[in-house]
C-alpha cells in the first residue's frame, strides 16, 4: 500500500503542476467571428499610454498595442510629448497594474508592422480603450480594416474633446501621429476618410476631415473596398 501511495502522491503533484501551468497560459474564449477572437491574458507591465506587455505570449507575442486609439508619445526616437504623454501612461498604469487579468479582443488585422497584437482590452466590464478616450488621454485612430466600435469611440472622444479633458486642454495640440511624422521628418501617408459621408481625401489633406469623423486607409484600393469614394 505504501508503494501505491507514493505513486498516487507523485501523480497528484504532477497533476497540480500541470494545472497551475495551464491556468496561467492565455486562453482563447469563444466569440463570434465577426467580433474578433478573444483571449484571456495577464498584464505584465504598461509601456506607455497605448502599449502593454503580457505575462505570457498570445499568438507568439507578449506586446499589445491598444487598437483604434492613439496616445501622446513618451519616447519616440528619443523625444516625448511631455506631460500629456506621462499622464496617459500613468492613468493606464492605474487601470492595468501588473497581474491584472484581462480579455483581449483582437482586430480583423491582428498584428501591426512591429509584430504587436492589435487589441481592445477589457478588464471585467470596462473597455480600457474606450476609457482612455473618455478621460481625454487618447484620440481615436481607426485604420481599415479594424473598424470595430467606430461610432461609439468617435462619440466618446468627441465628448472628451468638447469638455477639454486631458490632452484636449493643451493649446495648439499636436496629435500623436502628427508628432511622429514631424519627429521622423515624414509626410502623411494614409488616405483620410469621413465615415459619415463615406468619402476620402489625399494623405496631405487629412485636416479636411474632422478628427471625430476620421478613419485612415493605407491605399485608395482599401478605401474603395470599404465603400468610400474619392471626395470631389
Amino acid at each position: 500500500m505504501r508503494v501505491c501511495d507514493r505513486y498516487v502522491n507523485k501523480f497528484l503533484v504532477y497533476l497540480l503542476l500541470a494545472l497551475s501551468v495551464f491556468w496561467w497560459l492565455p486562453r482563447q474564449v469563444n466569440a463570434d467571428e465577426s467580433s474578433g477572437q478573444v483571449y484571456e491574458a495577464v498584464i505584465l507591465k504598461v509601456v506607455d499610454g497605448d502599449t502593454v506587455n503580457l505575462k505570457e505570449a498570445v499568438l507568439g507575442t507578449t506586446k499589445v498595442r491598444l487598437l483604434s486609439i492613439d496616445t501622446p508619445e513618451t519616447n519616440f526616437q528619443g523625444k516625448s510629448q511631455g506631460e500629456i504623454g506621462k499622464a496617459a501612461a500613468a492613468y493606464l498604469q492605474t487601470q492595468l497594474p501588473k497581474g491584472t487579468e484581462v480579455k483581449l479582443r483582437l482586430g480583423k488585422e491582428q498584428k501591426d508592422n512591429y509584430g504587436r497584437l492589435l487589441a481592445y482590452i477589457f478588464k471585467e466590464d470596462t473597455d480600457i480603450n474606450k476609457d482612455m478616450l473618455s478621460k481625454g488621454h487618447a484620440v481615436t485612430y481607426f485604420i481599415w480594416p479594424n473598424m470595430m466600435y467606430l461610432e461609439e469611440y468617435q462619440r466618446t472622444m468627441e465628448q472628451a474633446k468638447n469638455a477639454k479633458l486631458g490632452m484636449w486642454s493643451t493649446p495648439g495640440l499636436e496629435l500623436p501621429f502628427e508628432f511622429r511624422l514631424r519627429v521622423s521628418n515624414q509626410q502623411p501617408n494614409k488616405y483620410a476618410g469621413d465615415y459619415t459621408t463615406k468619402t476620402y481625401v489625399q494623405p496631405d489633406q487629412y485636416k479636411q476631415v474632422a478628427v471625430e469623423k476620421r478613419v485612415f486607409f493605407f491605399t485608395e484600393e482599401d478605401a474603395s473596398a470599404a465603400g468610400y469614394k474619392k471626395a470631389q
